[in-house]
């Protein structure tokens, strides 16, 4: 048998489009490959388990993977092919649209070691390439690799299925549309001879895993949600957008991880041509309009289309995959692959492509036309020199920052004439400001636009907005929250005497002052005052559901999870059916999800985010999902996979944080990294925290201070920093806000601080929610020394995910075993203790005291003497010196002083 080392196995699906069939029986086909090495294979390993299960099975001759151009057929073909080497011999067959006509083009490697005569008999052939794949000497089967099988020739079709018929040869088959195929090979797989594999798009994760791998570093999610969007799930246009956002700088490597930089990219500079994207090269120019229109507009009604361009061009695209329906209530149609989008808009536009937008753009406030649609023809036309009106540039940039496009929204007021901007547009600019992270910028902004009171020639809706947005600001900045409160008031008072103010304006400012509360921490304030102003509002207006989003997260902080969940997800739900803001869904979601985490439903949270990280949530930035999903696993000790989420989360709000989350992600950081004994990290993590800058809302603040406390815990003393969650909780307490209380303390007793049982029973008993449950069943056993009832709260909080508090728990049922106890009870909570797998468990263990260790230590405190202690305690003074030692030891302490001193402060 003839092996032809020489012939490259090239790795597009592209490979030999242009050049001769070829045909080579090769053993070493990865290390030959052409392909790129910078991207290697992945994401394409569920496809490539189903094709290896089928070579080996004795039901099938092969398989036939279908995939749309850039797909990865090849590759994963290639892939195949390496993997079950072992098994087979291979023979890689390839079409080439030049020779689909010519007979036996695609065996002309093989056939050209049989003579003349035998070329000529397509019986002789059969039979002459049956006995050279029989009598090979390896004695392994064939595995015939067919590329491109909708160019392979008739003849060699032909001759290849009857090979696959007798047994000869099993073939591996790909090709992009099988009905284009030669028919002899649809009909094997009508006769169930092959088995039919199709490469989908690949998802969110599998992006994320293909470019973390090309660019050999972790990738923010943010970055990857752009490049999975831009490319629709395409191996190749991926990779195509990545490059290009790599060579533009707008993908770049950020503390160890690549991150996206915020804003549009229309401006891209392509290292592409129309001969990388075929489908450009042979398109009509009637086609190549609709193209140019929707790269710029994106999402259109159909309808709208149909003003502007053929609709001949749009049944035919869309037949060809090339678009694709979009929305609900109206049919919307846009371009399938975000790649294709930005090489068109990196082109000249057609003069056809010129007069529809403009017709477009003359249409683009008609209703049904999405707003994003309405803002990007604005900025088409803006970009063409037709400037639009003050008041018109001012309500667009409302809309853009309605939506977050801080960039856009730039775009439209740096368009404004100088010297016309008005009360509106300078309250956008400030928005905008905000939107970017320059807190400060924004409110001087907005404080020149202030005025004590209202005039004639001012706009009542304005200059309430403008006051209420200086409010916020201040509230933002370090020692203003007593201005923020006090204009707050005074423009309430005022309105209240105006005239012409109406509910719709008197709503704005109590949901100002509701967010305020919020902001503050003063849940009982929402509880006591938010029915109140629902009582005068239409149930479903937008207004009226961001209060009940509102009153759902107080209502979750004070102890009333459950309720908190009903009226959450119900907002949830009803915010679809009405026309409510971007940033009202991303808040809704945000304040669901919270709810669920306050009721200790932690598996569902990550459900939660997991369904969501496929979308787009409107009103949330891309990378508060990844950083979301990383906080949850962070709390629930589960370190590895938090750090996963929480390094390349951190990487993207260095970039841009628009909510100041960023000293929450560090503090988590900071505590998984103690958890995995990277303690270094933690303390760099944990000094890089800031929370002086800005002010923060409470709930951000709380937060930070449960991960820093708990980090400081696995650094250093647990014992001390266990009297600070305690005290902390009971401050809570006094604030009424039991929710939040119940985790303090929850930790305060993980921490060591047993005897706060009783108090722990009381807060369960004050809260909703499976942790509540979960912590009075723990308050119990604790009461009782139960190990038995210790291991099986243990078993409950692995159930809920909680790593962290299984591994406290079944730590604890251990120390609390005596010789009479069910030897069972150990074994289970070593299995729990090696299910938490939390590296630093073990030596924070070896930190936390005893019961006797403790009852010594007060004594110590105390000034009681050894021997004293010794008789008090039923043991000898030797072994009271040994408790001693043990006890600073374990606290990293050098003298009784210290000791003294600690459990002085704990009194």
């Amino acid at each position: 048998m003839v092996v032809d080392d020489g012939e490259e196995f090239r790795g597009s699906d592209d490979a030999g489009s242009d050049g001769v069939p070829s045909c080579s029986i090769d053993r070493r086909l990865w290390s030959m490959s052409s392909v790129d090495l910078r991207w290697p294979f992945s994401g394409r390993r569920d496809e490539l388990t189903a094709i290896e299960a089928a070579f080996r099975s004795d039901s099938v001759g092969g398989v036939m993977l279908v995939g749309p151009g850039g797909a990865g057929k090849t590759r994963v073909a290639q892939q195949a092919v390496s993997s079950l080497s072992a098994h087979f011999d291979h023979v890689y067959i390839r079409g080439a649209a030049a020779y689909s006509t010519v007979a036996y083009a695609a065996l002309n490697v093989l056939l050209a070691e049989l003579d003349e005569a035998t070329t000529r008999s397509p019986l002789l052939i059969l039979i002459a390439l049956q006995r050279m794949f029989d009598e090979n000497s390896s004695g392994r089967r064939i595995l015939m690799h067919v590329d491109k099988v909708e160019d392979v020739d008739s003849d060699s079709a032909a001759v290849i299925v009857q090979l696959a018929r007798m047994g000869a040869v099993h073939l591996l088959i790909t090709c992009k549309d099988l009905l284009r195929a030669p028919e002899a090979f649809f009909d094997l797989w009508k006769d169930e001879v092959l088995e039919r594999i199709d490469l989908r798009p690949l998802t969110l994760d599998a992006t994320t895993e293909m470019v973390s791998a090309a660019l050999e570093a972790p990738v923010s999610r943010a970055a990857a949600q752009e490049l999975w969007t831009s490319s629709g799930g395409n191996p190749k246009f991926l990779q195509m957008a990545t490059e290009a956002a790599v060579d533009s700088g707008r993908l770049f490597p950020q503390h160890g991880v690549w991150v996206m930089s915020h804003g549009p990219h229309e401006h891209v500079v392509w290292a592409t041509e129309d001969r990388q994207i075929p489908e450009l090269v042979t398109m009509s120019p009637d086609d190549r309009t609709v193209i140019e229109v929707l790269a710029v507009a994106g999402s259109l009604p159909v309808t709208l289309l149909m003003q502007a361009v053929q609709s001949t061009s749009l049944d035919s695209l869309q037949s060809r995959g090339m678009l694709m329906p979009d929305g609900v209530d109206e049919p919307l149609l846009r371009l399938s692959c975000g790649v294709l989008a930005d090489v068109v808009r990196g082109q000249y536009t057609s003069a056809a492509g010129v007069d529809a937008l403009e017709v477009l753009g003359r249409l683009r406030s008609a209703p049904g036309v999405p707003m994003e649609a309405t803002l990007a023809l604005a900025a088409w036309s803006l970009s063409r020199g037709e400037v639009p009106d003050s008041s018109e540039l001012a309500g667009l940039a409302q809309c853009a920052n309605d939506r977050g496009l801080d960039v856009m929204a730039a775009r439209f007021l740096d368009a404004l004439p100088t010297g016309q901007g008005s009360l509106r547009a300078g309250i956008e600019r400030a928005r905008q400001l905000w939107c970017e992270g320059a807190v400060a910028d924004a409110l001087d902004t907005v404080e020149h636009l202030l005025v004590p009171g209202l005039t004639d020639d001012t706009a009542l809706r304005d200059w309430v907005d403008a006051n209420v947005l200086a409010s916020r600001l201040r509230r933002r900045t370090p020692g203003r929250r007593e201005e923020a409160d006090a204009l707050l008031d005074a423009v309430s008072a005022q309105v209240q005497r105006h005239r012409g103010a109406d509910e719709d304006l008197r709503a704005v400012l109590d949901l100002a002052r509701l967010e305020a509360y919020v902001f503050e921490g003063e849940f009982d304030s929402v509880c006591a005052r938010a029915p109140g102003v629902l009582a005068h509002q239409a149930n479903e207006t937008p207004g009226s559901l961001r209060i009940r989003t509102i009153l759902a997260f107080a209502q979750s902080s004070i102890g009333e999870q459950e309720a908190a969940i009903r009226a959450a997800e119900a907002v949830v739900e009803r915010l679809d059916d009405v026309r409510s803001k971007p940033t009202d869904h991303g808040m809704a979601f945000g304040h669901f999800l919270g709810s669920l985490f306050m009721a200790g439903s932690w598996n569902e949270c990550l459900e939660l985010v997991s369904e969501k990280s496929d979308e787009v949530v409107p009103g949330l930035e891309r990378s508060t999902l990844e950083l979301s999903e990383g906080l949850i696993l962070a709390y629930l000790g589960r370190s590895g996979e938090a750090l996963v989420k929480l390094k390349p989360a951190i990487g993207q709000l260095h970039v841009r944080d628009r909510y100041g989350f960023l000293p929450l992600a560090e503090a988590a950081a900071a505590y998984v990294s103690a958890l995995n004994g990277d303690s270094d990290d933690a303390r760099q993590y944990l000094c890089a925290v800031d929370v002086t800058r800005l002010r923060s809302p409470w709930y951000l603040r709380e937060a930070v201070l449960y991960f820093r406390l708990l980090t400081e815990a696995w650094l250093g003393t647990a014992d001390v920093v266990s009297i600070d969650f305690l005290e902390h909780a009971r401050h809570l307490n006094e604030k009424g806000l039991r929710g939040v209380e119940l985790f303090f303390l929850c930790q305060a007793v993980q921490l060591g601080r047993y005897e706060s049982a009783d108090c722990l029973t009381a807060a369960a008993v004050a809260n909703e929610g499976r942790f509540s449950r979960l912590t009075e069943e723990l308050a119990k056993a604790l009461s009782s020394r139960d190990p038995g009832a210790l291991k099986q709260v243990a078993l409950e909080a692995l159930e809920l995910g909680n790593a962290n508090l299984a591994g406290d728990l079944a730590a604890l049922s251990i120390d609390h075993l005596v010789e009479t106890d069910d030897p069972m009870i150990r074994v289970q909570a070593e299995q729990i203790l090696r299910r938490t797998a939390i590296p630093a468990r073990r030596h924070q263990r070896r930190k936390l005291l005893s019961e006797r260790e403790r009852a010594i230590a007060r004594k110590v405190a105390q000034g009681v003497p050894n021997k004293e202690i010794a008789q008090q305690e039923h043991i000898s003074p030797r072994t009271v010196e040994g408790h001693v030692h043990q006890i600073m030891s374990k606290l990293g302490l050098s003298s009784r002083k210290q000791l003294s001193l600690i459990f002085r402060r704990q009194q």
